[in-house]
């Protein structure tokens, strides 16, 4: 339906351990990734989904990443537990990793963010990548 740009883009997984594989193959091939921490019950994501992740200058901005939304809308023991290792309250949040397979810490998103916020914030991401 779409141009395979923007569909390409995000792979969904809501499996800790599917997070975990994508995160070490990504660093094995030197991929930086941008998690999208979402759920379904969580209103940010839904604005964050529809309104800023879609705008083309993000898209644009997004190409050298491989993206993927981690889903918590089960949000089951599993999936919380991996919210305290990063020391996320949950959903919305964007957490960047660099090719080290390390988190970008200073360039993460914790809440709702808009277009210009989260274009600024790319822009940094990728100086570091």
């Amino acid at each position: 339906r779409e141009s395979g740009q923007s569909t390409q883009a995000w792979q969904t997984v809501t499996d800790v351990s599917a997070l975990k594989q994508i995160l070490a193959d990504a660093k094995n091939a030197e991929n930086p990734v941008l998690v999208d921490w979402y759920a379904d019950w969580c209103i940010s994501c839904k604005v964050i989904e529809h309104e800023v992740l879609p705008d083309p200058k993000i898209v644009d901005q997004l190409k050298g990443f491989r993206l993927v939304r981690f889903d918590m809308t089960d949000s089951n023991a599993e999936q919380r537990a991996l919210l305290d290792t990063y020391k996320l309250f949950g959903p919305p949040a964007l957490l960047f990793f660099g090719k080290d397979g390390n988190e970008l810490t200073n360039v993460r998103v914790v809440g709702e963010t808009n277009v210009q916020a989260f274009s600024e914030l790319l822009s940094r991401a990728n100086d570091q990548i």
